[in-house]
């Protein structure tokens, strides 16, 4: 501990402002001489102190003391000594508070005690578990990305219209967007070891939308059960003789079903083909009953097999699913790349086909090619995954000096090579669809943003002619363990968040945890409907808006209103290295821009589509409203003028290292004078630098 202290030390003088005579810090100490004498001066206006805090909220230390103010002298590596002058102390007393508790003002970096603010101190739930290994955060971070979203039509329309002019729009929009705010979402949650809504204690005015980002996950999550289920219906039904898709013979195809292998182009009509029958089955796209509530059984059934495997992974330790992850992102990763360089050898790609993926098929389309740099920029909000705020949430369970930077990238570059692997694949089972069965659009009713996936890569491993139920299994299991991935890191998002902000449910978490997941498959039985359905294809549009709008809040929060010098700062501090000043330039000027187009490029989308808009109405208006909202409660909540009220609702507060030596290192070096409250059984410490 004490080589990474000194280390630390190290990397951050270039962070300490001092005065130009070299002045060093001022560091608040106990002095317990000076207590006693002053103890029975001021046991009365201590004791009426602990009735107002108590009265306010708070629990009283197992003691208090009056803090002074003393110089150090000594060399960072050697112990600190203390001088105390009678004249000196005597000037300090008569600044001391009604409370007892004082903050530095001489030092450059200053925090502000939760005790101006009325604010109860937080507590670490020492309890919440940790990663086992530092490769657990690496595959929890790709399985959550590596979803369905990627073998999606959206990818294929962007390689088609935008060719070769889509791949560097892509790898720009990764390194500008999708990695800093992939870097601020695991700074707030490694640095403060919390949830979604305890990590706005860095920027308390914003805590609303921590509460925002909370209801949309428990939104999404209602119907994100039903995404892990279709694939686990395809798995299921992959391991029967003849797969179901390419046959006729089953009781849900019409008189006219096909399994044509070939077609007319000019043909402007065409029977409907087995593996179309079979998703519109799924979905009830083709049922004729009046009722608009009518459920899909197998659908049901796939739900509640996907919330109990949920509800089981999430009753386990943290160590537990880290390892869970690490086991089936391992197994993803083989299947995938078995699939990947089966298929290539299937069809025999060669080097001129190949190429021929990366021209634009409208060469003379300057509005085709835009279209596909537009997509491009939106793909790369995918490296942070479906849900809100998860990164941070999984990086909480980080170790403190953890290089999460350089995991930043191997994610990042995981994500952008398979993200390229499912292009190739998904162009390919693209051609041979229209080859063989027809043009989606062109002949297909379903507007549905998971058609493309169950109809395309369907027909493409059924029309196997060695071990097609294999190959069908291997894709679609892999499909249902990447959403199932999703489901648990969204769950461990919102029950973290709970767990870390409210300590009175620490001691209930077996039970909530049973209890939410139960009420999420209740709400999730809508979605198994014939109406439920019509609803699905709005995921991609709301995960993309929300993405936006809370990202630049984080952008700007961090970068911003708590500062560069501290941003960067912190970084050092918690990563154990030195962080350019380049990178927080990039992340600070260059992201925001990004922001503006994507921004642009996701309304133009909305509106171009024609997106029934309730659902995205409702969930935009969740952050709209509830930040807002606990805006004006946190300033009407401090005391003060209006601009103090401000000033202190912005400050961080307890903004530290949950662990006693990181945070004492850490005040030391940073400056942050705030009095140290220990949990339950611990001594206070009012050691402060």
């Amino acid at each position: 501990m004490k080589s990474i202290y000194t280390g630390a030390k190290q990397q951050l003088s270039s962070c300490m402002q001092h005065d130009s005579d070299d002045t060093p810090p001022v560091i608040l100490v106990a002095n317990n001489d000076y207590n006693h004498q002053q103890h029975n001066h001021n046991h009365n206006h201590n004791r009426s102190n602990h009735h107002q805090l108590h009265h306010n909220g708070y629990e009283q230390p197992t003691s208090l003391t009056q803090l002074t103010t003393t110089t150090n002298h000594s060399n960072s590596n050697q112990h600190h000594q203390h001088h105390h002058h009678r004249h000196h102390s005597r000037s300090n007393n008569n600044n001391v508070p009604n409370n007892s508790f004082i903050t530095a003002v001489t030092t450059p970096i200053t925090g502000t005690s939760t005790y101006e603010t009325l604010q109860r101190p937080f507590k670490h739930d020492r309890r919440r578990g940790q990663w086992s290994a530092t490769a657990d955060f690496y595959f929890a971070c790709t399985s959550h990305a590596f979803g369905s979203i990627i073998f999606s039509e959206v990818p294929v329309y962007a390689m088609i219209f935008g060719g070769v002019f889509f791949l560097p729009m892509y790898l720009i929009a990764i390194i500008l967007y999708a990695i800093p705010i992939f870097i601020i979402q695991t700074f707030l949650g490694q640095f403060s070891t919390s949830g979604l809504i305890s990590a706005f204690r860095v920027a308390p005015l914003f805590k609303g939308i921590g509460y925002s980002i909370l209801l949309l996950n428990l939104i999404s999550l209602a119907y994100y059960g039903i995404v892990a289920a279709v694939p686990l219906i395809y798995a299921a039904n992959s391991v029967h003789t003849v797969i179901p898709w390419m046959s006729c013979d089953n009781a849900w195809n019409t008189p006219n079903c096909s399994t044509h292998s070939t077609y007319d182009v000019d043909e402007l009509a065409l029977d409907p083909h087995a593996t179309v029958e079979f998703f519109r089955y799924i979905i009830l796209s083709d049922d004729s009953s009046p009722h608009e509530y009518v459920i899909s059984w197998p659908v049901l059934c796939g739900t509640v097999g996907v919330w109990l495997l949920t509800l089981g992974i999430l009753l386990k330790r943290v160590s537990f699913i880290g390892k869970f992850f690490r086991c089936i992102c391992v197994i993803m990763f083989a299947v995938f790349l078995a699939i990947f360089v089966h298929l290539l050898c299937y069809i025999k790609l060669d080097w001129e086909t190949f190429v021929s993926y990366f021209k634009p098929t409208l060469s003379n389309s300057f509005n085709g090619v835009l279209g596909g740099m537009r997509t491009a920029i939106l793909m790369s909000t995918w490296l942070l995954g479906p849900g809100w705020g998860n990164v941070l949430t999984l990086a909480s369970h980080n170790r403190f000096h953890r290089d999460s930077e350089k995991l930043t990238y191997w994610v990042s570059g995981t994500h952008v090579l398979l993200a390229f692997m499912a292009m190739i694949c998904g162009r390919i089972a693209f051609d041979h669809f229209e080859d063989h069965v027809g043009f989606l659009h062109f002949h297909f009713d379903e507007e549905h943003y998971m058609q493309f996936l169950y109809l395309c890569f369907a027909y493409l491993f059924g029309s196997f002619t060695t071990l097609p139920n294999f190959w069908c299994f291997l894709f679609f299991g892999m499909i249902f363990l990447a959403e199932l991935s999703a489901i648990i890191i969204q769950m461990m998002s919102v029950l973290t968040a709970l767990f870390d902000e409210y300590e009175q449910l620490r001691t209930k978490k077996s039970r909530i945890t049973i209890a939410l997941s139960l009420l999420m498959l209740a709400v999730s039985i809508y979605f198994c409907t014939k109406k439920g359905f019509e609803h699905l294809d709005l995921l991609p549009n709301i995960v993309i808006l929300s993405h936006l709008i809370i990202s630049i809040v984080l952008l700007l929060m961090t970068t911003w209103i708590y500062g560069r010098e501290r941003f960067q700062c912190d970084l050092q501090f918690m990563l154990g290295k030195t962080i350019t000043s380049f990178k927080i330039f990039l992340i600070r000027f260059l992201t925001p821009a990004f922001f503006v187009l994507s921004f642009i490029q996701t309304l133009y989308f909305l509106e171009r589509d024609n997106s029934p808009t309730a659902l995205v109405i409702v969930s935009q208006c969740v952050i709209y409203a509830i930040a807002p909202a606990y805006m004006i409660y946190k300033v009407c909540q401090t005391n003060g003028t209006l601009r103090n009220r401000l000033k202190q609702c912005f400050a961080p507060h307890d903004w530290h290292p949950v662990d006693a030596d990181n945070r004492r290192f850490y005040e030391e070096i940073m400056g942050v004078s705030e009095m140290l409250v220990m949990d339950g059984g611990e001594e206070n410490c009012a050691v402060n630098a």
